[in-house]
């Protein structure tokens, strides 16, 4: 739970009861206290829910608001590595037990989820007598966070279904995928920086969405990563500013291009230099690199 220092009164944990996190990932529902989810990928939603008691009454005093003053309660979600904030409804607290959901989109969100409960004010009512009461909308009274890392095969394959028609690319039902860079600063961070476009107007890219652990699915992706890899080279050698001389912070566009030229050898003029010989046996020696791990 973090502290609050906002002005006014807030409440202890032990106000709101019995507070649980229920988070599912996919269809896998993750331990409590459990942070890293190491079989999380692109195409599976994260399901939060959380369940806590309240005493409305004593609440309301303990913040020194009147009986006529409203609480509200809501679940946001924000990603590391895309620029996704979302929030559920607003809950209307009452007495007893209740519980606030929230669906997140796996291909909306990369690197680390930070999701946050908050309690805040939504009606005042009439004036309270304390100058400690909160009494603007939003003030904040509550709040809990809990951060999930998403890691298996979503940091190789940042992945994101994009129909292509709607890019303005003729027979769009032909393509598979597109390597796209939002930007080429080496220290951006990579998980933002980096998009894989998985084509939703192509059949087979589709069937493999929608059934990732089919054996054509498998297939698939194991060809993605490979192609993925091939494209993240191509990246890394026409870029004029890498250097593998340069430590570039972990998680950043320099350090994954970086980290691809060093699977190939200890010298970046030397890779470039193999690669404009004999662009294919490079490749290979690659796909021998990935397979293998």
């Amino acid at each position: 739970m973090q502290a609050i220092s906002v002005g006014h009164l807030t409440l202890p944990f032990e106000n709101v009861s019995t507070f649980a996190w229920d988070i599912a990932i996919g269809d896998a529902p993750l331990a409590d206290g459990e942070t890293l989810s190491e079989d999380w990928t692109y195409y599976d939603d994260i399901y939060a829910k959380c369940s806590f008691g309240l005493d409305l009454d004593e609440t309301l005093h303990r913040l020194r608001l009147p009986s006529s003053a409203l609480l509200g309660a809501v679940l946001i979600a924000r990603s590391s590595g895309t620029p996704l904030i979302m929030r559920s409804d607003v809950h209307n607290l009452r007495n007893g037990r209740q519980q606030i959901y929230l669906t997140v989109p796996g291909y909306q969100v990369s690197g680390a989820l930070s999701l946050e409960f908050q309690i805040s004010l939504l009606h005042a009512g009439r004036t309270s007598e304390s100058p400690f009461a909160p009494k603007r909308l939003g003030n904040t009274v509550f709040r809990i966070d809990r951060k999930i890392i998403l890691e298996g095969v979503a940091p190789r394959l940042p992945m994101l279904p994009v129909s292509f028609a709607d890019h303005g690319i003729p027979s769009s039902d032909n393509s598979l995928w597109w390597l796209r860079l939002t930007t080429r600063d080496l220290a951006a961070s990579a998980s933002a920086a980096i998009w894989l476009w998985l084509n939703i107007d192509n059949p087979s890219i589709s069937r493999m969405l929608e059934d990732s652990d089919s054996p054509d699915a498998q297939a698939w992706l194991g060809f993605l990563e490979l192609d993925f890899m091939r494209q993240l080279l191509r990246e890394a050698l026409s870029n004029d500013e890498l250097s593998l001389q340069v430590s570039y912070p972990e998680e950043s566009l320099g350090y994954v291009l970086s980290s691809v030229v060093r699977m190939l050898g200890l010298s970046l003029d030397q890779v470039r230099q193999r690669y404009q010989e004999d662009p294919g046996r490079v490749e290979a020696e690659l796909q021998a690199k990935v397979g293998g791990r």
